[in-house]
């Protein structure tokens, strides 16, 4: 909820916003709506989820990500 509050308050106009959560049951759940709803003329990139139990060991799960998004190569 704390980033719904502060993307509800900022202009995105013109940004991309890349999502990525951590999580216990719900995967991206409703993230990626959320984000389209209430930030007006950004891009939103495809997210990223990854299980609470697994960070310690997403590290390739998340470069593959950045690969896909265009932030590492």
């Amino acid at each position: 909820m704390i980033m719904s509050a502060f993307a509800e308050r900022f202009d995105f106009s013109g940004k991309t916003i890349h999502p990525f959560v951590t999580y216990a049951v719900s995967d991206l759940g409703t993230t990626m709506e959320t984000y389209r709803d209430i930030s007006t003329g950004a891009r939103i990139s495809p997210g990223l989820a990854v299980r609470g139990e697994t960070v310690r060991r997403a590290d390739p799960q998340v470069r593959a990500w950045l690969r896909r998004i265009s932030l590492l190569r």
